[in-house]
């Protein structure tokens, strides 16, 4: 059964992506509602981690992505490794004017250009003299191959941090994590802009899984906070969230909150692994204790930005059984994650996360980043 439902949802794909785009394409929601109606969650994840979808998906990445015409490269054991980046002033200069660091993760269709443009209205929004900023949008490629010498890149799990993949021309190439490469990106950025006091890293969807679990597990902001400056981590309408311990919660018929019971939970055993949860943590997060990460999430400055509309189950939501057992949808996960959260805070508040709901806004970075809720409360609050 299992075979031929996965022959089934290969040969669908292939015909749909023969002739899709990737923007939330309607032919593409069609067939992931196709996918939902028939399978069960144990084919589902079968189908997701298949060499088939993860094939078809990256071949399409490969004729649709555009590279970013810049790269930051920097050094490590000697060689010189490079990603592809938008900048609103090279890296390569000094300056002291700049007042604050805007880093756009970019979600998982990989359009750090749209990141850049989106980064560019967040700043004409805020209404301070452009000179003030630094904005990069660097680009995480996954299963992207060009032919380039020291291009890194990435699988699926650039969004917790995971290690780079070495092929082709770059087979013998470090393997590094996806945060290590932000840290390195960061600090660059501070080294020649000795002028900058806040570091703001933004992200939307996968963007948003990336910001979430960054936020929670690296090493940067020691460095940052002994040079005197302050970060902020503003995730927006993420498939999944970085869970502190394995209870998981759901909705109750009057629309209260309620915990998981196990029996619900049985189906989906490794739903608290990472990049789900703080079990098996591999890649950046191996090197900390659970602890140590809770701390860290719990005490920084984090922005959970929920669009009230989106709620469609669309090609890009994370459908594994760890991410559905986290919520729907987007919204729904997100409200649920509020929840989760607030057990660890006392008085069931934390001054250090601040959680925005923007209405008649569904699944767009560019809505959600530059609305006039976010905007106001980034620029009263940290700016």
């Amino acid at each position: 059964m299992k075979r031929a439902i996965l022959n089934y949802i290969s040969i669908s794909v292939l015909l749909c992506l023969a002739g899709c785009q990737l923007n939330q394409d309607p032919s593409l929601n069609s067939f992931w509602s196709q996918s939902h109606r028939y399978q069960n969650q144990e084919d589902q994840n079968l189908w997701y981690d298949s060499p088939v979808y993860k094939s078809i998906w990256y071949s399409r990445l490969n004729e649709i992505v555009k590279i970013a015409p810049d790269r930051f490269v920097f050094n490590e054991k000697d060689r010189n490794l490079k990603i592809p980046i938008y900048f609103s002033n090279p890296l390569t200069e000094y300056n002291t004017e700049t007042k604050y660091l805007i880093v756009l993760i970019h979600g998982g269709g990989l359009n750090a250009s749209r990141s850049f443009q989106t980064g560019k209205q967040i700043i004409e929004s805020l209404n301070l003299p452009k000179s003030q900023f630094l904005l990069l949008a660097p680009q995480i490629l996954e299963g992207v191959e060009r032919n380039e010498r020291g291009l890194l890149s990435w699988g699926f799990n650039w969004r917790g941090g995971g290690l780079s993949i070495s092929s082709d021309v770059n087979k013998d190439l470090p393997h590094l994590s996806s945060f290590t490469v932000i840290d390195r990106l960061i600090n660059v950025a501070i080294d020649r802009n000795p002028g900058i006091n806040r570091v703001i890293i933004m992200g939307h969807s996968a963007g948003g899984q990336f910001v979430n679990r960054y936020a929670a597990i690296n090493n940067c902001l020691d460095r940052i906070v002994r040079k005197g400056i302050s970060i902020v981590y503003v995730a927006a309408n993420p498939s999944s969230y970085l869970y502190l311990d394995s209870t998981r919660y759901e909705f109750n018929p009057k629309g209260g909150i309620q915990r998981k019971s196990r029996n619900n939970l049985e189906d989906c055993p490794k739903n608290n692994r990472y990049i789900y949860g703080l079990n098996n943590l591999f890649g950046y997060a191996e090197t900390l204790s659970k602890q140590k990460i809770k701390t860290r999430l719990l005490n920084r400055s984090n922005i959970f930005l929920l669009g009230e509309e989106d709620k469609k189950r669309n090609w890009s939501l994370d459908i594994s059984c760890q991410a559905e057992t986290q919520g729907k949808n987007r919204l729904e996960r997100g409200i649920l994650y509020q929840h989760h959260l607030s057990r660890f805070y006392e008085n069931n508040s934390n001054p250090m996360h601040i959680w925005l709901k923007i209405p008649d806004v569904g699944h767009d970075s560019r809505q959600m980043l530059t609305h006039p809720l976010f905007i106001k409360e980034l620029k009263d609050k940290f700016l």
